[in-house]
This record gives structure tokens, C-alpha cells and sequence, in this order.
């Protein structure tokens, strides 16, 4: 349905406010323009409150879609969390594969404090573009927009439908989001094959891209709050089962939990595939069958030299791990022992492991008088194919610049509620971004370069037109 004609007009009146409001800085039109608005609106999660800018989004597609071409939705769920839908149709059916799904979350994390520029600003400066969102996932979503208005207003033949998705909730886990999507709305992607999402691992040194990493498998998450309470008091007393030491040394017993090294399909296809671009010593162990590599880790892991072959952050592709992120006694006094002591733990899981077997290991550590809320657990999902046309696709238009591999990512993304209905999700991320660019991403200073920005939607059109028009499309 189209979005009603008097809401349309609310839209674009919305969107210019906002424009007018934010400054010379973003006039005009164009991706540099749209992402500095986008990363103006504060989705920060919790709480969200993504409608404003679900609403900027649809304002956009309705300014360039005057024909109304463009099925444009926004829904909202139960929550009261805006998710954006909109689907371009196929104009012709021959030969043609079912939906295209471009995704990408409109919530951001928290900014916190210490920035060295307005978060929300969307401001420029040093030639990139800073906020919330930069790179973690505004700018996806404006590349994916880009790919679809180009599409529409290139007249070229498109041979399968083009479904651009703006979800909710994604850094929370996506219960309002693609969670709540697909199990009320799923009529609206039953003929989705393939889905292009956030996640990709490009690998980057310097201003060279080594190869695009597409995400094809993830670790599952696990999140618990734990809390212990009893009698607090003044800190002068002598109080060893004050609920803050009880709660140490409940977490000490679980950081202290063994977690063998296994090497899982996902991260075996993955390694595999990289092994022709690395040392000759990380080939010889990765380029072989699953059992020898699990066996010469396990080598390693016994006599030393596993660090030789380990690239930053590829250990937690082949173990569970377990992090301890916040421990909270309150905003008392230093000479207040408190009543209650509660700490957060992010538990990433292979894709495999048995998550309630590993809550059980947890649970028996924690032991009694501890108590334990599960706040999430994603659940697993299978991976991806790299024999699919998509991927084939992929491989073809991206591999005139580098090679590309597949990626499992110890994250998790809205990807996985796809997957476990049986479609496709890749992770793809058309920049390619330097190290210290990248750092922002959950950090402080999240910022994206113009001209990589400008090159990341050049390159998302080329995918996307190559894959909705055919081999033969041409961006």
C-alpha cells in the first residue's frame, strides 16, 4: 500500500524541518546530505524512538518515487517501534529470481560521554562525516537507498522484486525489529531468496583492500544479568558475604569455566578460503581438512606458536566466550557495602554449541543465592551457501577489485531470523574503512570518510543492479 496522501505531504514537511533546522551543512540533496540527517535523529537503544527517522527515510523514497512506483510502509510494532518496508517491483518476469532484501537497523548504541563532536550532529569535519550510526548502520542504509532510487529512475529492466528493509531494535535483538517482522508480517518477504545485510569483514591495511569479507555464519548470544543481595551496611564493617564479594566471586568462578578450542564448519570454510592470501604457515594449517586442523590447533594450543598463525580477533572463531561487561552496586557512597550487587555478562557461543547446556554450566558455578535473568538468547542459525547465485554474483562484481571469502563473525545480526526461515543473508559491506575509522564503531568518534562513503554507494549500486537486472545490468 502506499503510504496515504495526506501522511505523504507530513513526510516531506517533516524532513525539510528537519534540513532547515540542521543547517547549511546539509543542503542540497544527494548520500553525503541523507546520511548527515540521518545520523541527526537520536535512536539511541534503549529507548529507540526510530520513528522520526523511519519517517525520513519514506519521505526520501516518496520525493524520488513520484509515480509511486514503490509499496512504502511503515510499521509499528505493538512496542510502538517504527520499522520501514518498502518493495519495488520486477518490470519484467523472465528468468527472474525471487526478492532482493536490503537490511540494515536504524537503532544505534548508546554515544556515552567523551566525544570530540556533537554524536547526533551528523557534522563534517577533516573530511568525514561524524555520529552515531556512521558506520554502524546508517550509512548501509543510505547505499541501499541509493541502490533502489537508481534502479528506479535508470528505467533499466529489473528482473526480480527489490525489498529495502529500515528495522528497529537491532541492537537489543531485534524482538520490535526483523523478530517482530517476520513472525507477523512474513506474507511480506515469503518470496525473499536472498537478503544483503550488515557484518561484512573487509580487510583493509592502509588504504588497500585485501579482500571483501562476506559474512556467511555467526556465533549465537547469550546475555544474563546476575544479581546477589543480602545484608549491606557501612564499609567499615566485616561483611565477607556482602552481596558486592558474593557476586565476585560467583563471576570469578565463572570467568574461571574451561571452553575448549573447536573448530566448527563455519570457521573451517572461512579460514580455508583465506589461506591463499596469508603465510605459508597459516596455509599449512588451515588448507586441509576440518579434523587436521582441529588437531594441529590443538598442537599448538599444547606446545605453543598458536599466536604466529591467529589474526587479530580470529581466536573467538573457534571457542565460546564470555565477557563480563558491567558490574553495578548502586551510585552509593564508598562506605555503603549495598543491599544488591548486579553485573552484566555477554556470553558469545559458537554456532553449535548447545546454549542451554552451556546456561547449566553457568548456573551450577554461579551457585546458590545467586540469581540469573536471561535477557537473550539469539539462538543458532545455519550459515549461509557460498554456492548460491547471490554469492556467485557477489564473487563477480566484487572481485574486480580484491578477492573475496567468506566471514564468520563473532557478533550477531538480524541476519539469523532469515536464516532460520530457510533464505539466504549475507553480511556486505560496500566500504572499505581504515582501522582507525572502524574503532568508532561502538566506541567514541564513530565516523565515516566522504570519498570511502561516496565510493561504498557506487559500489552497492553495481552489486545491487547486478543482481536484480542480471548478468547483464550495468549500474
Amino acid at each position: 500500500m502506499r503510504v496515504p496522501g495526506a501522511r505523504r505531504n507530513g513526510l516531506l514537511a517533516a524532513s525539510a524541518a528537519v534540513l532547515l533546522a540542521a543547517g547549511p551543512a546539509f543542503a542540497g540533496a544527494g548520500p553525503v546530505a541523507w546520511l548527515q540527517t540521518y545520523l541527526a535523529f537520536d535512536t539511541s537503544n534503549p529507548p529507540g524512538h526510530e520513528q522520526a527517522a523511519v519517517e525520513y527515510l519514506a519521505s526520501l523514497i516518496e520525493r524520488h518515487d513520484p509515480a509511486g512506483e514503490i509499496d512504502v510502509r511503515v510499521l509499528i510494532s505493538p512496542n510502538g517501534r517504527a520499522n520501514l518496508y518498502a518493495r519495488l517491483p520486477a518490470s519484467v518476469r523472465d528468468a527472474g529470481g525471487g526478492a532482493l532484501v536490503l537490511l540494515h537497523h536504524v537503532d544505534v548504541v548508546p554515544a556515552g560521554e567523551g566525544w570530540s563532536r556533537p554524536p547526533f550532529g551528523g557534522t563534517m569535519h577533516d573530511g568525514k562525516i561524524w555520529g552515531r550510526g556512521a558506520v554502524d548502520a546508517k550509512s548501509l542504509g543510505i547505499a541501499h537507498l541509493g541502490a533502489m532510487l537508481h534502479l528506479l529512475e535508470s528505467g533499466q529492466p529489473r528482473r526480480r522484486d527489490l525489498v529495502f528493509v529500515a528495522s528497529a531494535d537491532e541492537e537489543a535483538g531485534g524482538a520490535d525489529g526483523v523478530g517482530w517482522l517476520l513472525q507477523e508480517h512474513w506474507e511480506l518477504f515469503d518470496d525473499a531468496e536472498a537478503v544483503l545485510n550488515e557484518a561484512g569483514v573487509n580487510r583493509v591495511t592502509g588504504d588497500r583492500l585485501l579482500w571483501w569479507g562476506i559474512e556467511t555464519a555467526q556465533k549465537q548470544v547469550l546475555w544474563l544479568r546476575v544479581t546477589a543481595t543480602g545484608r549491606g551496611g557501612h564499609g567499615s564493617g566485616f561483611n565477607p558475604a556482602s552481596p558486592t564479594h558474593r557476586l565476585v566471586r560467583a563471576l570469578n568462578r565463572v570467568l574461571e569455566l574451561e571452553h575448549p578450542w573447536r573448530v566448527t564448519s563455519a570457521a573451517h570454510e572461512a579460514y580455508r578460503e583465506l589461506a591463499a592470501f596469508h603465510s605459508d604457515e597459516f596455509a599449512e594449517v588451515f588448507d586441509q581438512p576440518i579434523e587436521a586442523v582441529q588437531a594441529e590447533l590443538d598442537r599448538r594450543l599444547r606446545v605453543g606458536g598458536l599466536d604466529r598463525i591467529l589474526l587479530p580477533g580470529m581466536s573467538a572463531s573457534f571457542r565460546d566466550t564470555v565477557q563480563i561487561t558491567r558490574i553495578d552496586n548502586g551510585a552509593g557512597p564508598v562506605n555503603v557495602a549495598p543491599a544488591e550487587a548486579v553485573a552484566l555478562i555477554d556470553a558469545r557461543l559458537l554456532p553449535d554449541s548447545d546454549a542451554e547446556a552451556f546456561r547449566r554450566r553457568v548456573d551450577t558455578v554461579l551457585g546458590t543465592g545467586i540469581h540469573v535473568e536471561e535477557l537473550l538468547r539469539s539462538g543458532a542459525s545455519p550459515a549461509s551457501s557460498t554456492d548460491s547465485d547471490v554469492y556467485r554474483t557477489l564473487e563477480r562484481v566484487l572481485g574486480v577489485r580484491a578477492p573475496v571469502a567468506p566471514a564468520m563473525i563473532a557478533g550477531a545480526t538480524d541476519s539469523r531470523f532469515f536464516r532460520r526461515r530457510g533464505v539466504e543473508a549475507y553480511g556486505f559491506s560496500p566500504f572499505v574503512v581504515a582501522s582507525g575509522d572502524a574503532a568508532g564503531i561502538h566506541g567514541l568518534d564513530e565516523r565515516i570518510p566522504v570519498d570511502g562513503f561516496l565510493r561504498g554507494c557506487e559500489m552497492m549500486k553495481r552489486v545491487v543492479a547486478a543482481l536484480v537486472r542480471g548478468s547483464g545490468g550495468q549500474p
